[in-house]
């Protein structure tokens, strides 16, 4: 059976192209990427999924010339499943193969559409009912589809897999280059730590943490013990930036450590005291979930993915829109007891990556002949 997944792009951090990887130990897989170079996306590929065939199709230089290639190699294509993910090279192939029987597409919503712009959700919407079936990452996502997108895709059959996360790499990761890091950045061994995770765009929240970080700074005893570490990069680098620098508080005790690859991340991980994540939509949120199965203390937003992803443990809450909620959760996690043990082991458990790779595996093997 051959399986093509369709990505914008490729990076190391892609969840779907960790994926493919696991399912390229059982299963031909295909990865073809929209805007990469060959060169470029096979570095990456070759990194992440060493198993699967790549094929950029260039498009960073010309979309329309990349466009018109990857449905090129769609249509010449033999037999296969197409596994869509991201908005425009997904929405393209679902559409570019609409009427050809030998293609099965399966969809995955990694996102909730509240966190989309008109244009996105019109590009998705409008090609979703290609599909011959859907996945969710959560209930929630489910959720989050506009009212005339669901009504589009009534009759498409579909289920609900969590994105999952690789356990035993993040348990079992190398720390030295995290240690050679906060060493770099001349961060102290007895501070205690807050951080976060995650590309720099408004539905993260990141100008709601410092607000309310620079709110806790000044209410604390002793603020030069705290540290909070911003690990990623994206388009509201600038502004963070400039409210960082803003304060003094804050340019003292806030750390930008900036797009590092997903070792050192899960290094990290484990060197913080408490996980913060203050978004406003989230469709599962990977990087909060890594932080739960590292084991440690996490305030985060009274969102309903969060309720429904941790409904048995008793979180630190807050409304992402209330500075001094937050700013409380930072206080009172502080000297928060340490996450219950058996509660990790169940979501080490739950969302393991090798779970939501043989739940696929059964998806595909529906269109199997």
């Amino acid at each position: 059976m051959k399986i093509i997944y369709i990505l914008n792009k490729v990076s190391d951090t892609s969840i779907p192209l960790e994926m493919a990887n696991l399912i390229s130990q059982k299963e031909h897989v295909i990865v073809i990427s929209l805007y990469d170079s060959y060169e470029a996306g096979l570095k990456v590929v070759s990194k992440v999924s060493p198993n699967c065939e790549f094929i950029a199709c260039n498009g960073r230089k010309n979309k329309l010339t990349g466009l018109y290639k990857l449905s090129k190699l769609l249509k010449n294509n033999e037999e296969c499943i197409i596994h869509t993910h991201q908005t425009l090279s997904g929405a393209w192939a679902r559409y570019t193969t609409r009427n050809i029987k030998s293609k099965n597409v399966v969809h995955t919503i990694h996102a909730n559409h509240n966190s989309f712009n008109k244009i996105q959700n019109l590009i998705i919407g409008c090609t979703l009912k290609y599909a011959d079936f859907i996945v969710a990452n959560s209930n929630t996502t489910w959720k989050g589809l506009k009212k005339w997108q669901r009504n589009l895709i009534k009759d498409v059959p579909g289920a609900t897999i969590y994105n999952g996360v690789n356990v035993e790499r993040i348990l079992n990761v190398n720390q030295y280059t995290a240690d050679k890091l906060l060493e770099k950045k001349r961060i102290k061994k007895d501070e205690f730590l807050f951080g976060t995770v995650g590309r720099f765009v408004k539905v993260k929240n990141y100008i709601g943490i410092l607000k309310s970080f620079e709110k806790f700074l000044l209410e604390v005893n002793n603020p030069k013990k705290y540290r909070l570490l911003l690990i990623g990069s994206g388009p509201e680098e600038e502004n963070i930036k400039e409210l960082i620098n803003s304060s003094s508080l804050l340019k003292e005790q806030v750390t930008c450590i900036g797009l590092v690859d997903k070792d050192t991340v899960y290094g990290l991980l484990h060197k913080l005291d408490v996980f913060i994540m203050a978004s406003f939509y989230e469709g599962f949120c990977n990087a909060l979930m890594e932080a739960k199965v590292v084991g440690l203390k996490t305030i985060v937003s009274d969102i309903d993915i969060f309720n429904e992803l941790f409904e048995k443990e008793k979180s630190l809450n807050f409304n992402p829109n209330n500075i001094d909620e937050i700013k409380d959760c930072m206080i009172k996690a502080v000297d928060s007891e340490k996450v219950d043990k058996e509660i990790v082991d169940e979501l080490r458990n739950k969302f393991d990556i090798s779970t939501s790779a043989n739940k696929y595996l059964d998806v595909y093997q529906k269109f199997k002949n």
